[in-house]
């Protein structure tokens, strides 16, 4: 222990050059510790937005569903798919089995008609579940509330949810008329009319552009479906346990495949990728920052404390002692650094949280969010170790350099 207080004491005997040092690891500790709670934020937006705009946790789909050309809307399907749901919502692991329905065809309002990709939900599990009802626009969302509203339950009743960019492309409105044309299972062309219920911002003009909801019952006047769906999605009651449940599941109905979530959601891959490229960079920068301001601070303590390095070889200190001593000072040196990045990121996380600063919409979006920098302690450990590593990995030189010094040169220096 006299070595660590030896090197404390010259710590803040040298205090500017210290303070310098300390500002940069304290710096480094801030941008990575801040970088990795905005990709929490960002991260948990995307699992959110996948999970509940449909994926679930699980899903259920035919083998073979995601090959091939899928412009015939049930030619791959479950075709006893209700019966399947109803099988799932018996195990103890689910907590809601929703059948789905996807299909394509073409949408008319008078001489217009626009391509569309369609989903066929239950209107009552549906918004019980996921967040297509909270993406309505222009109002109350309850039947017979003005404005937008999700679709009744009734299955006498034909309506349909647009996206805004498929709404203003047909020129519809709520309330409006349109006629919904595809093919049923057998091939047929078919068509029914909707009224417009409502409209819905899904966050991506590409969906909003293309996609329309409709009722499982209108589905299967359109499609001919009877109880075929095209996938279940699967609402677990342990999320944390996707993985390990998919396992499970995909042994006890080998006839079918079952997928995770993260599997299924490509944006979110790709965007994960994106970040981990990115803050991975910035963060071996930073690195080697700190890397090189930890080295000169103690390479420049070296080169001043000649006479006194050749005092304590005097009076006994081995080489190796003085190596020690060196990464005393770097340990020292990242405590201290840690310890107050630790304090100026939770000061300035939760000043930034406190504004509701909104973030511009990312590139094919259609509307911002609002930054929330998110608690991580398991990257503040990651972050800290990080740093512990490269100061000590920097004090070495100027440690090795101490140890080789000879009593009477370093007692002669000027």
């Amino acid at each position: 222990m006299i070595l660590a207080r030896l090197a404390l004491r010259n710590l803040l005997r040298q205090r500017r050059r210290t303070a310098l040092t300390l500002m940069v690891v304290v710096a480094g500790f801030l941008a990575l510790s801040l970088a990795g709670g905005f990709m929490a934020q960002t991260f948990q937006g995307l699992s959110d937005a996948a999970i509940r705009g449909g994926l679930g946790h699980l899903q259920v789909m035919p083998p073979g569903a995601m090959e091939g050309d899928e412009a015939q809307s049930l030619e791959k399907a479950l075709p006893d798919g209700e019966a399947l749901a109803a099988r799932l919502r018996q195990d103890p692991a689910v907590a809601e089995v929703l059948p789905r329905i996807q299909f394509m065809g073409l949408l008319s309002s008078g001489p217009r008609s626009v391509a569309f990709l369609g989903t066929a939900v239950d209107p009552v599990l549906e918004p019980r579940h996921m967040a297509s009802a909270e993406a309505l626009k222009g109002g109350a969302k309850a039947p017979g509330g003005a404005g937008s509203r999700w679709i009744s339950a009734d299955p006498a009743a034909r309506e349909v949810i647009l996206g805004v960019g498929l709404a203003r492309a047909l020129g519809a409105t709520v309330g409006s008329s349109l006629t919904l044309m595809s093919t049923t299972r057998d091939g047929a062309l078919n068509a029914v009319d909707v009224d417009v219920a409502g409209l819905q911002d899904l966050g991506l003009r590409e969906l909003n552009d293309r996609l329309l909801t409709i009722s499982l019952a209108t589905a299967d006047q359109l499609l001919d479906a009877a109880q075929a769906r095209s996938r279940l999605s699967v609402v677990l009651k342990r999320p944390q346990d996707t993985a390990a449940e998919q396992a499970r599941l995909q042994a006890l109905l080998p006839e079918v495949s079952v997928k995770p979530w993260f599997e299924l959601a490509s944006f979110y891959r790709q965007v994960k990728l994106l970040y981990f490229a990115i803050f991975g960079f910035m963060g071996l920068v930073l690195f080697l920052v700190v890397l090189l301001a930890t080295a000169n601070t103690l390479l420049m303590s070296v080169m001043e404390r000649v006479r006194e390095f050749g005092v304590l070889r005097a009076m006994g200190l081995q080489p190796g002692q003085l190596l020690v001593l060196l990464q005393w000072e770097g340990a020292f040196l990242g405590l201290m650094g840690s310890a107050l990045g630790l304090a100026a990121t939770l000061l300035l996380r939760a000043g930034l949280n406190a504004l509701h600063l909104q973030m511009p919409a990312p590139p094919g979006t259609s509307h911002g969010y609002e930054l929330n920098i998110h608690l991580v302690p398991a990257v503040y450990a990651l972050v800290a170790l990080g740093l512990q590593a490269t100061i000590q990995v920097s004090a070495l030189f100027p440690g090795l350099k101490a140890a080789r010094l000879r009593i009477v040169e370093a007692l002669r220096h000027v």
